[in-house]
């Protein structure tokens, strides 16, 4: 991991609490601060209400009340986090997946290797 990682804060979309908890520790256990959400309403109210600003995003794409395409666009669409880069982890892959790529900085395909993810997080800026 490039050590000026170590300070960032990844903000983790997923509906399925297993999962999240899941990616928070291997997150946390390299040494990001991890804050989580439960669907992309969720993560924009933690966005805007975080003591320390989200650096990464990490989602997937289906998820109740505000899915993983709108969260990322309305991320984008928003001055106060547009500069924020969004990974998208989903189980589903995107048809349009270059279109997705105006709003994703990476896809991501479930199963995907914990190596894989980290070093994908880890290379967005």
């Amino acid at each position: 991991m490039n050590p000026s990682n170590r300070a960032r804060t990844l903000l983790i979309v997923e509906d399925n609490k297993d999962v999240r908890s899941i990616f928070a520790e291997v997150f946390q256990g390299v040494g990001y601060r991890v804050l989580e959400a439960a669907n992309g309403e969720d993560a924009l109210h933690v966005m805007a209400t975080a003591l320390d600003p989200v650096n990464v995003v990490l989602t997937d794409l289906r998820m109740p009340v505000m899915d993983g395409l709108e969260l990322a666009t309305r991320i984008k669409g928003d001055t106060r986090f547009s500069g924020i880069p969004v990974v998208l982890l989903s189980a589903t892959p995107m048809t349009n997946s270059w279109q997705a790529l105006d709003v994703f900085s990476a896809l991501l395909t479930k199963p995907c290797s914990f190596d894989r993810l980290l070093s994908t997080v880890d290379g967005v800026q």
